[in-house]
């Protein structure tokens, strides 16, 4: 029988998904990676396959957290714009809230791998398609409800959202100010809105006297 691990690899993970995050992934070195998770090069190849093994490894982690934290937040009731409107909002509280803010790791590790790596590319394909996902019911259940513009298609406003997201966090590690990150948030989101009933329409619909 072997012995047993003396550390928590889950809890050693999520530490090597900071310094990715934080580095991204050529400029990690092995010795930030065990520093960090506390361990020796071969409890880390043992564990977790070597730096590109561990780092799917830590970007599938941050796949699973990163949907977690939106669907409690877009299922938290009440309006659905109000819920996507906070989903953004916490987004900019968060680059807000990091003295060197590192945006988003699905987006940095799209321009940094994405191009030359498929495995890498396939997994943020699915990340992203399970954010899209999220926001595209959020916007049905608003649609439904009349709060949100049925001018465009669910799923091509979640697109837009997730794209407009991915950009506003590229913006806020060059720089991190609240108040242009809000504005641009404020903008991006207006396209839920519904349009005003006009005069015109509102005469329209009225039945004759």
């Amino acid at each position: 029988m072997g012995r047993p691990r003396e550390f928590d690899a889950d809890s050693a993970l999520r530490n090597a998904m900071q310094v990715f995050w934080a580095k991204g992934y050529e400029a990690t070195s092995l010795c930030d990676l065990t520093g960090a998770m506390g361990l020796s090069r071969s409890s880390l190849y043992e564990t977790f396959g070597g730096k590109q093994d561990l780092f799917l490894a830590a970007l599938d982690q941050y796949g699973r957290d990163n949907l977690d934290r939106l669907a409690a937040l877009l299922a938290a009731g009440g309006s659905p714009r109000a819920a996507i409107a906070r989903a953004f909002d916490a987004v900019i509280e968060r680059l807000l809230a990091e003295p060197r803010p590192c945006g988003c790791m699905i987006g940095n590790s799209a321009v940094e791998l994405a191009p030359h790596d498929a495995r890498v590319r396939d997994r943020l394909a699915a990340a992203l398609a399970g954010i899209e996902g999220l926001y595209r019911d959020a916007i049905r259940r608003g649609q439904a409800a009349g709060e949100i513009s049925t001018r465009h298609d669910a799923q091509a406003l979640a697109r837009y959202l997730v794209g407009s997201l991915n950009g506003l966090q590229v913006l806020g590690k060059v720089n991190p100010d609240g108040g242009e990150l809000r504005q641009v948030a404020r903008l991006a989101l207006s396209v839920l809105d519904t349009e005003p009933e006009t005069e015109s329409q509102d005469a329209a619909g009225r039945n004759p006297t």
